[in-house]
């Protein structure tokens, strides 16, 4: 058999098997349980984190593809799906609210992201910002619209970090005067290696957790608001990329 130079080395995946619109879960399991929302789909590669599925949903080719946590296999998983076609990502993930208001189970839309990574600085200096795709967020507020309906949904920075065990309680109560309203670990490296290659690339996560509340719920509380999050994180991205390839094709 021929070996296909364009097979990717994390991803192991190849030209034709991904779709130009792909969804970024950080879990595995997330990225099956959204594969299980499709009309058809099947399972095209799994390696270490990255677990690949191609199908179609009302029609339009979406692929999902998991990264991981952090910054570094994130970047890993947009640069080899870009090389084998992809050019529209959507982070669907989780975070921790950064806002008094923003409850545990809420949906948020990232439209930027603080720089607290370290993958971003190797594609660009620490002075140019993080931006989510206009029109992937775009896409994604019309989905929320639809999807929630009278449901309230938060818009906002993000706070992207690499050590999920270390506080920085300075920086915490500085960011407690500007409209950052999660943190995680992702979109900051997402948005950054977008602007790099040309990419669009928007993101939305629920909240599973809020530092910032002073009464604070037990794991399996914040559990179980998560999935309701989830689920709805889910149907809004999956909404989002169908409603764009259908006015794009």
């Amino acid at each position: 058999m021929a070996y296909d130079k364009t097979l990717q080395k994390h991803i192991r995946c190849k030209e034709g098997d991904v779709a130009e619109y792909v969804l970024i879960p950080g879990d595995p399991q997330r990225a099956k349980r959204i594969a299980d929302t499709f009309d058809t789909v099947q399972k095209i590669a799994e390696n270490r984190e990255y677990v690949v599925y191609t199908g179609y949903k009302d029609g339009v080719r979406i692929s999902v593809c998991s990264t991981g946590i952090g910054g570094p296999s994130a970047a890993i998983a947009i640069e080899e799906l870009a090389k084998i076609g992809a050019h529209t990502f959507i982070r669907v993930g989780s975070a921790g609210g950064r806002r008094e208001n923003i409850p545990v189970g809420s949906v948020v839309i990232v439209n930027a992201a603080v720089r607290g990574d370290g993958t971003s600085k190797e594609y660009l200096p620490e002075i140019y910002p993080a931006i989510a795709d206009y029109d992937v967020t775009t896409a994604l507020m019309n989905a929320a619209k639809e999807i929630l309906k009278d449901d309230k949904y938060y818009i906002g920075p993000s706070f992207s970090r690499d050590a999920y065990y270390m506080q920085d309680n300075k920086l915490n109560e500085l960011l407690l005067d500007t409209d950052v309203a999660v943190s995680e670990m992702e979109c900051a490296t997402a948005f950054i290696v977008g602007s790099k290659r040309r990419l669009r690339v928007g993101a939305l996560v629920g909240t599973d957790s809020n530092i910032i509340k002073k009464k604070q719920l037990t794991l399996q509380e914040k559990d179980r608001l998560y999935m309701q999050a989830e689920k709805n994180t889910i149907s809004i991205a999956v909404k989002a990329i169908v409603a764009m390839s259908k006015v794009e094709k």
